[in-house]
This record gives C-alpha cells, structure tokens and sequence, in this order.
C-alpha cells in the first residue's frame, strides 16, 4: 500500500471516528422535544421531515428553516401537510418558534433555555385551533450522555378551558462513530390524548448535515403509531 492511500485511509477513519463534540450540532429531538443549544448568528438550517401515520392514515410532510439571529436566539418558521391515502395534500400545521438559551452549554449545574411557539394546527374534521406555548428546557450532559426536558403549558386561544400544563423529555446516546440513538417520551393532553414513547437514530453525513429516523406509538388516546424520516442541513 502505498504512503498516499495510508494517509488517505487514515483520514477517512479519523473523521469517521471524530468525537461528538467535533460534530456538535443544534438538533431537536425526532419528537419535537426541545434541545437547549441554538444556532449561531446567521447560521441557517434547513429541514425536511416525513411521516407515515396509520391514524388517520396518510403520510405527512414537514418543511422547516431555522436561523440564528443572535448567539443565543433563534427562530424557526414550519409548516406541515397530510397527505391522506391516495388523496391530495391538506394543510395541518403551521409554527412559528422563538428560542433563548442563557448562556454556554456546561456552564450551568443545568442548562436552561425558554421557548415561546405559536401554532396554527387544523384537525382531520377541518377545525381550526390556534395555541401558544412557553416553554422551558433543562438540558444536561453526562459523560456524553444528553438527558433534556421540556415543560410547556399549551394556551388553547379558541377554547381556553382546554390549556393544560405538558412535558416532555429525551436521553441521547454518545455518538458512535457518525451514529447516535435516543429515546424520547411525550405528554399531551390539551387537545389531543397523547402518550407518546420515540425510539431514535441520528447518522451525521458531515458536519452540517445529518438525518434521524425513528418511530412513535402512542399509548393513550386513539394510540396512533407512526415511523418518521427527517433530513437537516446547515448553512
């Protein structure tokens, strides 16, 4: 073997191999489970999400763009569409988030971060419902372990009576290698039963871009399941 290809052979491994703090990036759980990190100024991230359903049966597609307006605040406008079995495409949801983290990640016996989320979301009957959502996340790393949860009250601005207080969480492995695995668990009860446990993988394909798969069975409500695919590159 030639000294060329060594080296060649040696770096390919070595960024197969990079640490996970090399390839840090701001990424929400599968679930939607809030991170603490945010983007940079001016980073911008792109994303497209797809799931298969059973309840209603269909698939659904999420767009998404993030960006970074300061170092510790960013937006992200969203929007998603059902595509029901062998039928057109109808709008679902529609997000527009503001997230603040309080300074650097591990500076902080806890790391916190505050979330304020509007949301536009119309059922399977074609109703319409507006919410918005504080939130708080605590994150914390434990020898490359992520252990982050999430506490949000959902405002029901249509129906008040329905707000109700609702949480969420995620662990995430250290990366191995380019992959990852997570679980996620998640409580609603605003306008929807909903007791959902996420099972997850993240392959990082480079630095700025990564996709994670992963399903969702609810065990509350209607207990639906769903199996979701989501792309994410970063500019």
């Amino acid at each position: 073997m030639s000294l060329g290809r060594a080296a060649a052979g040696a770096t390919g491994l070595a960024l197969w191999l990079l640490p996970a703090a090399l390839l840090a990036h701001k990424d929400d759980y599968l679930g939607d489970t809030f991170v603490f990190v945010t983007l940079e100024a001016r980073e911008l991230e792109l994303e497209y999400w797809l799931d298969a359903q059973d309840e209603p049966r269909g698939l659904r597609h999420t767009t998404g763009i993030e960006y970074g307006i300061t170092n510790h605040l960013m937006a992200d406008v969203s929007a998603r569409w059902l595509q029901r079995a062998g039928g057109p495409f109808a709008f679902s949801q529609g997000f527009v988030e503001l997230r603040y983290r309080f300074g650097e990640e591990g500076r902080h016996l806890i790391d916190p971060a505050a979330s304020l989320e509007y949301e536009v979301r119309r059922d399977p009957e074609g109703r319409r419902r507006r919410l918005l959502e504080p939130r708080l996340v605590l994150s914390r790393d434990f020898a490359g372990w992520n252990v982050t949860t999430n506490f949000f009250y959902s405002i029901v601005l249509d129906e008040p009576g329905r707000s109700s207080l609702e949480a969420a969480a995620g662990i995430r492995s250290p990366a191995f290698g380019r992959w990852s695995t997570g679980l996620e668990f998640r409580r609603e009860v605003a306008l929807e039963n909903e007791t959902l446990v996420i099972p997850q993988i993240w392959y990082r394909i480079s630095p700025e871009a990564y996709v994670k798969a992963g399903g969702g069975k609810n065990f509350a409500g209607e207990k639906g399941n769903f199996v979701r695919i989501a792309f994410e590159v970063e500019f």
